[in-house]
């Protein structure tokens, strides 16, 4: 009979392979790292932009079937009485307005018929105000807004029935220090409510 002979791995074979899975590891880790903070950074983006566009479709809706547009042609540091906004007032095209107060046209849930409603900027935050009530805000606490300009004009009826256009842009950024900046504009035009 002879005799078999049983080899193993030699310790340098060894030492090969764990410093070769070593690399391979390092390298998926940091791979997955990498996926996990874009994954993150896509999200916040995500984040703000469903809070921006919900705010922004929340006041055009309003803003669409209301009368009388007035432009807040300044900052707004102290409590306004809305109601001392009466008429229209159309903003300059060059510079804009920080807010746009109008009347309500219908019943609403938040308000009564002919309540003046404003949307102002205000501290980083855009503010919706009925009457005398306290100012709320309209966008999240993750959002922080740095230029809201509000633009109006043919506020006052004309004889040749043009219809009044607010204009809103807004440039905003996350609230917890994100660099990249979003811009959102949106045109509303005049609507009579049809009910």
């Amino acid at each position: 009979m002879y005799k078999k002979f049983q080899q193993g791995f030699t310790l340098i074979e060894m030492i090969v392979s764990l410093a070769l899975f070593s690399v391979v590891i390092t390298i998926s880790v940091g791979a997955l790292l990498a996926l996990i903070a874009s994954n993150q950074q896509l999200q916040d983006e995500q984040s703000v932009m469903t809070n921006l566009s919900f705010a922004v479709d929340s006041m055009t809706r309003e803003i669409r079937t209301g009368t009388s547009y007035y432009c807040v042609p300044t900052v707004l540091s102290v409590p306004v009485n809305v109601d001392s906004l009466s008429g229209e007032n159309d903003c300059d095209s060059s510079s804009g307005g920080t807010g746009v107060a109008f009347v309500e046209a219908g019943n609403s849930i938040t308000s009564g018929a002919g309540d003046r409603i404003l949307y102002y900027f205000d501290e980083n935050k855009i503010f919706r105000k009925i009457g005398n009530n306290a100012a709320q805000s309209v966008v999240s606490s993750g959002i922080y807004i740095e230029e809201a300009v509000f633009y109006v004009s043919d506020s006052a009826p004309l004889p040749d029935d043009e219809q009044p256009a607010v204009t809103i842009f807004i440039k905003a950024r996350e609230s917890n220090g994100g660099s990249k900046s979003y811009e959102i504009q949106t045109t509303v035009t005049q609507r009579t409510l049809d009910i």
